[in-house]
């Protein structure tokens, strides 16, 4: 398809270097409401139309589907008018600021014939791919304990993801994405959440760690920090095995993945796998372009799943307010 990349900052920069090396995925246009930003980052990615307003890109009938990289307050109204304007849309983690607004989006997509999906990149590496056919395999039996931890330290005290007014917050940032692997590993929606959070002077969650109760006696333990040295780990503890992945979520694109299986309940054999470097930005745009292709009759095909966003952004409500109010909260379904 042929892109549009509405933001200029850091991700967009990353999706649009990973496009350039996609064979079937071109970024045509890119908009700023800086409209020198937009022509800046246009000459340096080497895209032929560069735009100062938002709108402008949306209009350009050459453009098939846009790429949202903007603050998080700003996602819903954006994904929107894309859709009104016919675009598909891939749209930055987390897709909303709540379920509620989450579901309107859906539903803007559904009303214009055009495919939504949340832009969790790591979902398109072959190395998470690996972790949902063993878990399909019960490689390490039943699922009971899955810890998830996300962190950076962040100097910039103006950076957007420090600002209460952009919705930004560790658990936003980057536990989200701790979120949606125990989602995605448990094969349900929690039901219960509990956490507790150090809060920044702007408001949001610096720090948040937090439990998630499954159906099944599946607990997941989560834990991000936009305060802490760099880090991203999985563990999934089963009862004949376990699962390690460092490196887990934003793994760069010229570096290898790795994954080690402890087989057995007393981890009797070890196995690593290792994965051969990948853009995981180009996979999501190429995937996303594969199930436009297909209809959504589509199967065997990797995806973002509505109903697990949907369920991810209620379980990130919830982990806020129990922090903020010290009580476990019922996630309703």
């Amino acid at each position: 398809m042929r892109w549009g990349i509405i933001s200029t900052g850091h991700i967009a920069t990353k999706f649009a270097a990973a496009l350039k090396h996609s064979a079937s995925e071109q970024v045509v246009a890119a908009a700023s409401r800086n409209p020198e930003r937009a022509a800046d980052f246009a000459q340096t990615h080497g895209i032929a139309q560069a735009y100062g307003s938002y709108a402008a890109l949306l209009a350009d009938p050459h453009v098939e589907a846009v790429y949202i990289g903007l603050p998080n307050s700003l996602h819903a109204e954006w994904a929107i008018k894309a859709a009104q304007a016919g675009k598909h849309i891939l749209c930055e983690k987390p897709l909303a600021v709540s379920r509620a607004e989450a579901l309107t989006m859906f539903e803007a997509a559904r009303a214009h014939h055009v495919w939504l999906m949340e832009a969790f990149m790591y979902r398109f590496h072959p190395r998470t791919q690996k972790l949902a056919e063993l878990l399909a395999q019960r490689a390490i039996g039943q699922v009971r304990l899955i810890r998830a931890s996300f962190g950076f330290f962040l100097s910039a005290p103006n950076d957007v993801r420090l600002n209460a007014d952009l919705v930004g917050g560790a658990l936003m940032d980057v536990g989200c994405y701790c979120v949606n692997l125990a989602r995605m590993v448990a094969g349900d929606a929690p039901t219960h959440a509990s956490a507790a959070a150090v809060w920044a002077a702007s408001g949001v969650d610096e720090t948040l760690a937090g439990t998630l109760t499954f159906p099944g006696g599946v607990l997941a333990q989560i834990a991000c920090t936009l305060a802490g040295s760099f880090h991203q780990q999985i563990q999934i503890i089963g009862s004949d095995g376990s699962i390690d992945i460092d490196g887990a979520f934003n793994l760069p694109a010229d570096q290898p993945g790795h994954m080690r299986i402890r087989y057995g309940a007393r981890a009797e054999r070890t196995e690593e796998l290792t994965f051969a470097p990948v853009d995981q930005y180009q996979l999501e745009a190429e995937a996303l372009s594969q199930l436009v292709q297909a209809g959504h009759g589509a199967t065997k095909l990797p995806e973002m799943p509505l109903a697990e966003t949907l369920d991810n952004m209620a379980t990130i409500e919830a982990l806020l307010r129990s922090a903020r109010t010290g009580q476990s909260v019922e996630i309703a379904p």
